[in-house]
């Protein structure tokens, strides 16, 4: 798929369009309105997301390398809703829908899809803290805990 660059003039009549429908003034201005929606689809494409729509069309479908997420962008919806997010269930992980209206911020929606696209955090060792200042952790769910006073007898 290949993406053309809008001209300063096009993204000028853009921001005039959209001027009048932002009912006071917002600053910075790139939070105010859509903006541009290559921020997310540039985004996703690069992580690996594949277009599954027409190339002629208006309409843009982006579906995860793994197919269970899909975006579309559809700017000739009926409905107020140009942005739709879908995830389908895999195993005991649910599945979740959410949209988004035609002046949601594409910095917005661009931070919503990058988690998407990002490996999990690591989660820390909840014992990592206690147990480098000497406490000890029996593992087999036993309550003794001891303080590192109790096994050096901390000033005694």
């Amino acid at each position: 798929m290949l993406l053309v660059p809008l001209s300063e003039r096009q993204l000028a009549a853009f921001a005039d369009k959209h001027a009048v429908q932002i009912p006071y003034d917002t600053s910075p201005r790139h939070l105010a309105g859509p903006g541009d929606a290559r921020h997310v689809t540039h985004g996703l494409a690069a992580a690996g997301w594949n277009a599954i729509s027409d190339p002629l069309s208006a309409e843009i479908i982006l579906a995860s390398p793994d197919l269970r997420h899909r975006l579309q962008f559809d700017p000739q919806s009926r409905t107020s809703a140009w942005w739709r997010l879908r995830a389908e269930p895999v195993g005991t992980e649910p599945g979740w829908y959410a949209e988004f209206g035609e002046l949601v911020p594409a910095e917005v929606l661009a931070a919503f899809t990058d988690a998407l696209t990002a490996p999990p955090p690591q989660q820390p060792d909840p014992w990592q803290q206690v147990t480098s200042a000497g406490w000890h952790h029996e593992p087999d769910g036993a309550r003794s805990r001891r303080t590192p006073c109790a096994t050096s007898n901390c000033g005694r």
